[in-house]
């Protein structure tokens, strides 16, 4: 969708209180007439005129507030309306597909997708399903591929809130509910960019403590090719964490996706027993001197690229959407980091520049 699109795409969802007020500030006025539906009508195409024209006057700045962000994306990525609209620039976000399936009176359509070179986040809004009260939602088989392969790591949910008796709480006021799949590309391919996603439904209901009912069947199958960004920092710092005695070969940077090369100073053996390597990468630093912690969680894969060289691979995803020309050095803290506060005596941070 060009920019100009989107931008009429957007308007049509202003209120005619924020055309108006805009339309003041651009020095213009609703005129009243004789028939009120008139009047409302020639009122908004001229305060929509106004719209357009200090959207082009301020560029993407005026825009950006109306970039769409689904619940779950709030959630998993919250961002300013500056990044939100960089990432729809970039390809990284994309709100413009159309693609949708009903069966039995159920809609399910593709809301949002975020992709990057190793991380994909995908949206789907979910209408006419009513979740009995008390339940919890499910969803009774599914499939996901990208261009006719499955992913190595994917996980799907509902997005859950909370309301002020602390309950969970899983559908939006307009009735609609959001499930939302990620997955991770972890080296079967080079990048998720210009696959095909087909994803397949089979039924929606309840689930609880494992006991799945169904109460809504489908199939719902949705085919579509979202944009992505491709983009990717390497640097190989061959440089030390602390005095830890390991070594930080190389690391890899995309928008919300990271994987760093580590050289041990010892066979770690804990990769066999599944245990949680120590040190890991928690954030990074910018070079306008900003630190950003806590925005990696778990690895989403840990294993020896190199066993012969003790080169353990690590790959995370990102809480936060990085600029990776703007990343100067990347932070590491250990003893399970994502589980507690961080302080700076805490942090080692190593320069990638």
């Amino acid at each position: 969708m060009y920019n100009s699109e989107r931008m009429m795409k957007a308007i049509g969802d202003i209120s005619d209180d924020k055309i108006e007020k805009t339309g003041r500030a651009m020095g213009y006025q609703r005129t009243e007439r004789r028939t009120a539906r008139r009047s409302l009508r020639m009122g908004r195409l001229l305060s929509i005129a106004a719209v357009v024209a200090l959207i082009l006057a301020l560029g993407v700045t005026a825009y950006a507030i109306y970039t769409h962000w689904s619940r779950g994306m709030e959630q998993r990525l919250p961002a300013t309306d500056a990044e939100k609209e960089m990432a729809e620039q970039s390809g990284l976000s994309d709100t413009s597909q159309t693609v949708s399936a009903t069966a039995n009176g159920v809609t399910i359509s593709v809301e949002q997708t975020v992709i990057d070179r190793d991380t994909a986040h995908i949206a789907l809004r979910i209408e006419g399903f009513t979740l009995p009260e008390g339940q919890y939602p499910d969803i009774g088989g599914w499939s996901l591929t990208f261009d006719g392969e499955g992913a190595p790591n994917m996980t799907g949910g509902f997005v859950e809130e909370r309301d002020a008796n602390d309950r969970l709480i899983f559908t939006a006021p307009d009735g609609s509910m959001e499930f939302d799949f990620t997955a991770k590309a972890g080296g079967k391919w080079a990048s998720f960019e210009g696959k095909e996603i087909r994803l397949v439904l089979e039924s929606l209901g309840t689930g609880d403590k494992g006991q799945y009912q169904a109460l809504v069947e489908g199939p719902w199958e949705l085919v579509w090719t979202p944009s992505s960004n491709g983009e990717l920092l390497t640097v190989q710092p061959d440089a030390d964490l602390g005095n830890t005695g390991i070594k930080l070969v190389s690391a890899e940077i995309s928008p919300i996706s990271a994987k760093v090369m580590l050289q041990l100073p010892e066979l770690w053996a804990g990769y066999e027993t599944l245990e949680e390597f120590d040190w890991q990468l928690v954030g990074v630093r910018l070079k306008d001197g900003t630190t950003l912690t806590n925005i990696f969680g778990p690895p989403t894969q840990v294993g020896y690229a190199d066993i012969d060289n003790l080169i353990l691979e690590m790959d995370y995803s990102s809480h936060q959407i990085l600029q990776q020309e703007q990343v100067d050095a990347l932070i590491f803290a250990s003893n399970s980091p994502w589980a507690r506060t961080l302080t700076e005596s805490d942090l080692i941070v190593v320069p990638i520049g």
